[in-house]
């Protein structure tokens, strides 16, 4: 039996060391432990008021219990100690520590654990300290978010094969398939790099495009080369990764509203200071997220390379088009309409 849990460990001993029940006994022991946090068997034994060999032997039982109780010895003494953080069923944090961790806590997106969690620590918090009341607008997590980042998580950290139903927004349709999870992106909005037990290689999902998943041992964990994964989260942009190679492209942006755009760029992005704008550099293969980007900027952009270009041409003519101010595009649109020839669309389930 091995519990932290300190109703199940009085309970566990309640037999009897000299006239006083076990109950007691390792309840005065904890109690002295947790105030110390170290003591020498022969001092801890004058202090509960036991003799020294069942001391011992009380915990010695308490330490394969699950108690983390560590021993020294140092002749002719045994030093018994604890983790300072430690606390039976719990973690012990010092007083000074709660606000940080209320701050956490709060600036948390909005979720049924966030509120449970806080209403713990409210509960436990001394009357006398003020409850924060800083109003501090946090998004809510989607239900797919609440619900499955902890399965994904799971998988990540168990290195267990993730079984999921997911709904590919490219194709607008619902499959089912194995992943092994290797990176969590919390985001917003959550997703994660994983390997497709289907497809083979590596690519990005979204925790809300599940329908159902859940652990499958049956399945061989798929291991991700950590160079491997690194260089495919390097290479995307914003949750997208391009079947290209990773190319060099940038784009200049105008003042002023490149003062806006320099605190509002996507990871993986770096800016260069200029005279009259910015220049925006980017290594990756997600040509097509970039082009969305630039194309969001309107004539307060201009790409300056090929790739970076034609994809933003190609973007602008279909929105010009789609409202009847545009001519036909001169070539076939391939950005919307061939995905599995146009080099620059993500081939990513995201």
């Amino acid at each position: 039996m091995r519990t932290n849990d300190p109703a199940t460990l009085l309970w566990a001993y309640d037999a009897v060391v000299g006239q006083r029940s076990r109950t007691e006994t390792v309840a005065a022991v904890l109690s002295a432990l947790l105030a110390k946090r170290s003591s020498s068997q022969a001092d801890l034994a004058r202090e509960v008021d036991v003799r020294t060999e069942a001391l011992r032997k009380l915990l010695e039982e308490l330490q394969a219990s699950g108690v983390p109780l560590e021993s020294e010895k140092d002749h002719p003494h045994v030093y018994w100690s604890v983790p300072k953080t430690w606390f039976p069923g719990g973690v012990l944090f010092k007083q000074e520590d709660v606000p940080d961790l209320v701050r956490q806590l709060r600036r948390l997106p909005r979720s049924k654990t966030r509120e449970r969690l806080l209403a713990v620590v409210d509960q436990q918090l001394p009357r006398r300290a003020a409850p924060a009341t800083t109003p501090i607008a946090t998004r809510s997590t989607t239900d797919q978010e609440e619900q499955y980042v902890p399965v994904v998580e799971d998988a990540a950290d168990k290195r267990v094969s993730l079984w999921m139903r997911y709904f590919t927004a490219s194709r607008g349709s619902i499959s089912e398939r194995h992943v092994s999870v290797h990176v969590v992106d919390i985001g917003p909005p959550a997703r994660f790099v994983a390997t497709c037990h289907r497809n083979g290689d590596l690519r990005w999902f979204r925790v809300d495009c599940i329908t159902g998943a859940r652990l499958d041992a049956n399945e061989p964990f798929r291991d991700g080369l950590a160079s491997s994964v690194a260089a495919f989260r390097a290479a995307s942009l914003d949750g997208f990764k391009g079947a290209g190679p990773t190319s060099t492209c940038s784009f200049l942006v105008r003042a002023p509203e490149s003062r806006w755009v320099a605190n509002n760029l996507l990871d993986g992005m770096r800016a260069e200071t200029l005279p009259d704008g910015l220049r925006v550099h980017v290594q990756t293969s997600a040509v097509l997220r970039l082009a969305r980007f630039v194309v969001g900027l309107g004539e307060a952009a201009r790409p300056e390379d090929a790739a970076l270009v034609e994809a933003v041409a190609e973007l602008a003519r279909g929105a010009l088009h789609s409202i009847g101010l545009g001519v036909e595009p001169t070539r076939t649109a391939v950005v919307s309409n061939d995905s599995a020839r146009d080099p620059v669309r993500p081939p990513s389930d995201v």
